[in-house]
């Protein structure tokens, strides 16, 4: 019996202290209303300033102001948020944020304002501003190498170059193609026509296979680069569906549709893994067509112009451009009747370090070098 009663005493003993640990630990009444209490939000704030979508340069010093509310209870302090992250508090009226835009990507920013209200509510409002470069690009200076033919009948939408061979895909409801060519003649070796109801626009070369993208038809065919067999298709996930140039980067795909946004792709299930937002010191840049990637730089060829302006992916700053409305000579420039046969076909030889250019239905191939 003493045996038992020794054995009881200590597990009850041992119950007790694990109940002293807090393995079975219960809240006090206070705890659990500190753990329940919900914080209310309510709509006292109205943004003063910047007005919404505002866009502003590198460096610019940004007012962001609020207005109270009737009907609210004083305000104790505001906290600033900047693309989610904490940025400033004020604890006194007047209540407004000075911010230097010292952000490094261009494009869109959002900001949230939350107020700390002297009866435990709390504020909230939120809006977004853009950025621009706060330099103008540097002008790039160009010279031909060489010239090879190139097919006046090819309403050229994309190009590059891959093992010896440049690669085309070609535009017009009814022409579209895609072409492997012989740089030396300028003709085809291989050809895949796409049905008439598709308007072939850029192409792009990705571990064995070959992106097609069509204008507006929200598809994109990958092809294989041997045999010209279609082996999938996918929706380009860019903002309106429409796809105009196409590069890879560094195992991603990068796609521009007509905006100044280039989408980024993961080019394993095609889905939407990021975006790049393009602005130089004017503004947004846009109408990005045709693409190549170039020695960690986007390359875009902007439609209806003769100019390729030079992209840091990292940042969708505009650092350079290249004209080239001179590279054809006035009585050339009159044969390409259409108002879109313009610049448009950049294609990079990383081996031997070639960089070729083309329009729509020129008549001719350029190997330039950049100076």
């Amino acid at each position: 019996m003493k045996l038992q009663s020794l054995i009881i005493s200590l597990c009850l003993v041992s119950l007790t202290a694990c109940n002293g640990n807090g393995a079975h630990k219960t809240l006090s009444k206070t705890e659990n209303e500190a753990q329940t209490k919900v914080i209310e939000y309510i709509r006292s704030l109205k943004l003063k300033n910047p007005e919404r979508a505002k866009v502003f340069a590198q460096g610019d010093t940004i007012e962001i102001s609020i207005k109270q509310r009737k009907n609210s209870e004083a305000i104790d302090s505001l906290q600033l948020f900047i693309d989610g992250k904490v940025n400033q508090t004020i604890s006194s009226d007047p209540w407004t944020f000075s911010h230097i835009a010292n952000e490094k990507t261009m494009g869109k920013h959002n900001f949230q304002i939350v107020a700390f209200h002297e009866d435990g509510k709390r504020g909230n409002i939120s809006s977004y501003y853009n950025i621009k470069s706060n330099i103008a690009p540097k002008e790039l200076t160009y010279r031909v190498v060489n010239t090879f033919p190139h097919d006046v009948k090819s309403y050229t939408q994309g190009l590059f170059y891959h093992e010896g061979y440049l690669y085309e895909g070609t535009g017009q409801h009814g022409e579209s193609s895609l072409r492997k060519i012989d740089i030396i003649k300028g003709e085809s070796v291989f050809d895949r026509k796409l049905e008439p109801n598709y308007f072939g626009e850029g192409i792009t070369y990705y571990n064995g296979n070959i992106i097609q993208l069509t204008w507006r038809a929200q598809k994109a065919f990958v092809i294989d680069a041997e045999d010209f067999s279609q082996k999938d298709f996918f929706r380009p996930p860019t903002a309106n569906g429409e796809g105009w140039g196409i590069t890879t980067m560094n195992n991603k795909l990068v796609i521009s549709d007509g905006s100044n946004k280039l989408t980024l792709v993961d080019p394993n299930n095609y889905s939407k893994i990021g975006q790049i937002e393009v602005y130089d010191e004017k503004g947004e840049v846009d109408t990005l067509n045709e693409l190549e990637y170039i020695n960690g730089k986007i390359y875009a060829n902007v439609w209806l112009t003769d100019t390729i302006v030079i992209i840091n992916p990292t940042t969708g700053q505009v650092e350079s451009s290249l004209n080239l409305e001179d590279i054809l000579s006035p009585a050339e420039k009159r044969k390409l009747i259409e108002g879109d046969d313009v610049l448009n076909g950049i294609a990079y030889d990383s081996i031997n370090n070639r960089l070729f250019v083309t329009g729509k239905r020129w008549s001719k191939l350029l190997e330039i070098k950049i100076d």
